[in-house]
């Protein structure tokens, strides 16, 4: 009979030492902050800079490309550009808004892929 009561009392305290465990473990996960992620960073990085962001992650990511040559006519314009990973696409125009293109470039492999000549419909 000593045997049964010291046997019920071993599991007791096992089951209370468990439940125990349990909740420390709980807490512990709770309290846990999930290092993969840190806070006040975009999930989405813009193509093009902006003021007071930190490109510097797409900029590494990509490394130096070196030159890459453009050529423009006279009165012709950088209007705009955007940049998706590898590749940058230049908006080109005239002087007085003619003549408008787009300029694909591979940033990784230096050269220009096509261009896009944007024309008004005649009239």
């Amino acid at each position: 009979m000593r045997v049964v009561k010291a046997l019920v009392a071993f599991m007791g305290i096992l089951i209370v030492v468990g439940i125990g465990l349990v909740v420390y473990g709980l807490s512990l996960d709770k309290n846990a902050s999930d290092t993969s992620v840190e806070e006040n960073t975009p999930t989405v990085t813009p193509s093009v800079p902006f003021a007071g962001g930190d490109n510097a992650a797409s900029q590494s990511a990509l490394g130096a490309f070196g030159d890459v040559v453009i050529d423009l006519e006279e009165g012709e314009r950088l209007v705009g550009y955007s940049v998706d990973g590898p590749q940058a696409t230049l908006h080109i125009e005239g002087r007085n808004g003619d003549s408008a293109r787009l300029v694909i470039v591979s940033l990784s492999e230096k050269k220009v892929l096509g261009r896009i000549l944007l024309q008004q419909a005649a009239q």
